[in-house]
């Protein structure tokens, strides 16, 4: 346990600044990540993230602070639904395919799971209230769908620090921007809560009709039911601030008029790869699978978290091959120190070391400079300090 009482200073992207969060005395620091839409799972931007996250649900762990996090399934939203139509597949087994790719990868890259992953089709009854809820007091109106009003809700765009222009380009460029008319949506800025689903889409029975969830009510749904009205951080890829996640705040702080839903909002930096961003619908992914076939998973791990998590930055299989060097370097030390470790020795990490790595982390996950102490610890030959921080940094990730 720490001396002193533990501080983390991390980046809000809605305040622009750091912000320094202490656990709470009584209960657990709650966390709520945006997990995968289960349709093309299993890519190194996607890993990038949740290794992130993993290292700070670690860190605070190892140092006394009691945590809950969630990470959910969006297993019902267009992009799946939409896959398993061109491939001519049941969108509930296409989900759960790559559901299970995710939980495969994350597991060997030596993740500690979440403590809870729901996924929205098993969350229906939740979000179905909430959307109700909005109804019946003011925030949403129904037309071809129901609708949030996002004129009722000031604070729209301060999140992602886009004007009006701004919001309706993003959504133009997204394919989101949607009809707007006397039976349909008012504002081009107004978001679905719940829709018709199509023929071959799944549907529930509503007060509204028959349909299904829209994409932003779903995490609002289940953050609220896991952690409460209110949480300590909400976290995923930069490019989840909006529209999604300028939409969320909106309707969790309508809902329940507690303010800020979120403490913190922390946004990891994209992955590129060859001069673009990593994502699906470029086709450019390097999948984790193919990163583990040239590297240890501790040295995918100790690569990806390698990089300052609020930038973006490009994969390199060079880069990649480093840090399989180190990593080899650690396996071999660690190796020969369990071999000699009947002559004696001291059993504590270095205080420097340890301090210096402790630091790194509670600014703002300076995963960067903790690994350059991780790579310190093995040049000093301490081999204490070595496991502890391989411990928050790679998890259970194999050396080799």
């Amino acid at each position: 346990m720490p001396s002193r009482p533990f501080r983390l200073r991390v980046h809000d992207t809605l305040t622009g600044r750091k912000i320094v969060l202490t656990p709470p005395a009584r209960g657990h620091l709650t966390i709520y990540v945006c997990g995968v839409t289960p349709y093309e799972s299993g890519h190194m931007g996607h890993a990038f993230t949740f290794s992130i996250f993993d290292v700070l649900v670690r860190f605070l762990e190892a140092n006394g602070v009691r945590v809950k996090y969630v990470q959910n399934i969006t297993d019902v939203d267009d992009p799946l639904l939409e896959r398993a139509r061109r491939d001519q597949i049941d969108w509930r087994e296409l989900a759960d395919r790559e559901t299970k790719v995710h939980l495969r990868d994350m597991t060997v890259l030596g993740w500690r799971p979440p403590d809870v992953m729901p996924r929205v089709s098993d969350e229906i009854k939740g979000i179905v209230a909430a959307a109700s809820r909005l109804h019946s007091t003011g925030y949403a109106y129904k037309t071809d769908a129901l609708y949030f009003d996002a004129s009722k809700y000031r604070g729209y765009g301060r999140l992602s620090h886009r004007t009006r222009r701004s919001m309706l380009r993003r959504l133009r460029e997204e394919g989101m921007l949607g009809t707007v008319g006397p039976s349909a949506k008012r504002d081009a800025l107004d978001f679905p809560l719940w829709r018709r689903s199509g023929p071959d889409e799944p549907a529930w029975p509503s007060k509204f009709g028959e349909g299904r969830p829209g994409w932003h009510i779903e995490c609002s749904a289940m953050s609220m039911h896991y952690l409460g009205a209110q949480i300590d951080i909400h976290g995923g890829g930069r490019d989840l601030v909006f529209s999604h996640h300028e939409s969320e705040r909106a309707q969790s702080e309508s809902l329940t008029h507690k303010v800020p839903f979120a403490r913190a909002w922390v946004h990891t930096g994209m992955v590129r790869y060859e001069g673009r961003k990593m994502s699906k619908s470029l086709g450019n992914l390097v999948k984790v699978s193919q990163a583990l076939q040239r590297a240890p998973a501790a040295a995918v791990r100790l690569y990806l978290v390698g990089h300052r998590y609020r930038r973006d930055w490009s994969f390199e299989w060079q880069g990649l091959a480093r840090s399989a060097r180190l990593v080899e370097g650690i396996a071999k030390f660690l190796a020969q120190d369990a071999r000699t470790a009947t002559r004696g020795g001291s059993a504590r990490p270095g205080r420097a070391l340890m301090a210096e790595f402790n630091a790194a982390l509670a600014d703002d996950l300076d995963t960067p400079r903790a690994v350059r102490t991780l790579r310190a610890a093995v040049r000093q030959r301490d081999a204490a300090a070595v496991r502890a921080m391989k411990d928050v940094l790679a998890g259970s990730a194999s050396l080799t």
